[in-house]
């Protein structure tokens, strides 16, 4: 008899080692998923300036091409956006390293009200441009 269940045995020690084997992976990738945060500090007076944080809490560093920063309103399909401020086209791409955050600064001219009577119900967003993705919409205020 213990012939016979030997090869029994075996598959089912096969079979439990590759489903722990592909839940281990599965956490992996789950754990090294591409993550990012948008964060505001924004002021009124505009000699300080208002400071949009874009952190990176993946892994792995990337490169930002391109952003925008805009005034939404409405909701999908009938969503509406007005271009608020966007990078300099003299401007560099920017790597993100990993765990790390990159800082958007709007002072002076740049600078932009975020009070009720300027946004007239509108929200802030920006527009990341990522290089390798799609872009990605993310509300900064309100929050």
């Amino acid at each position: 008899m213990a012939v016979e269940s030997t090869p029994s045995l075996i598959a089912w020690w096969g079979a439990g080692l590759s489903t722990v084997l592909a839940v281990i992976k599965g956490l992996e990738i789950w754990r090294d998923r591409f993550q990012l945060e948008v964060d505001y500090n924004l002021v009124s007076d505009e000699s300080m300036g208002n400071t949009i944080l874009i952190r990176n809490l993946s892994s792995r560093p990337f490169i930002l091409t391109y952003w925008e920063l805009l005034y939404g309103s409405g909701r999908w399909p009938r969503r509406k956006f007005e271009a608020l401020s966007s990078r300099e086209y003299d401007e560099r791409d920017c790597k993100i390293e990993p765990h790390t955050t990159h800082e958007l600064y709007f002072a002076d001219e740049r600078h932009f009200d975020w009070g009720h009577k300027s946004l007239k119900g509108r929200k802030i967003c920006i527009r990341l441009h990522i290089a390798g993705r799609k872009s990605i919409l993310r509300l900064v205020y309100p929050s």
